[in-house]
């Protein structure tokens, strides 16, 4: 059997070291679905299906309505945000347009108590005990 030599002072690089560098300057960009399993959020979303599974499905509608309304109040407070960061604040136009957001935030903030209400009544009376996919909508 032949063996093959480095010459001296160069180090032999093991199969892992080799695969790990490379020429390419760009780098590579991973996948929504492989940033997703990397930071958790596959797992975490596999989770709240399987616990959503078992949930009866007049309350994971609910749930759904919920994590919609939740949308609907980061869009609106990023407007109400907006607003208050014009320049013009002491125009009557733009105080009514910043009255009418915060009126609208606080809303859509008062729909969404009366609607986690309404979920856990739900789930008390339907006999399902683990709140954590209620709480996972909320947060």
């Amino acid at each position: 059997m032949m063996q093959i030599h480095k010459p001296l002072g160069q180090p032999i690089a093991s199969p892992s070291e080799s695969t790990v560098k490379s020429n390419d300057t760009t780098g590579y960009r991973l996948s929504e679905k492989e940033l997703d399993k990397l930071s958790g959020r596959e797992a975490k979303q596999e989770a709240e299906k399987a616990a959503s599974s078992d949930m009866p499905e007049h309350i994971a509608k609910m749930i759904e309505q919920l994590e919609k309304l939740k949308q609907q109040l980061e869009l609106q407070k990023e407007q109400l945000l907006k607003l208050q960061a014009l320049d013009n604040q002491q125009d009557e136009a733009v105080k009514a347009q910043v009255k009418a957001q915060a009126n609208i935030v606080a809303s859509i903030q008062t729909q969404m108590v009366s609607l986690v209400q309404t979920i856990s009544d739900a789930m008390k009376e339907a006999g399902v005990t683990d709140p954590g996919t209620l709480i996972s909508a909320m947060v």
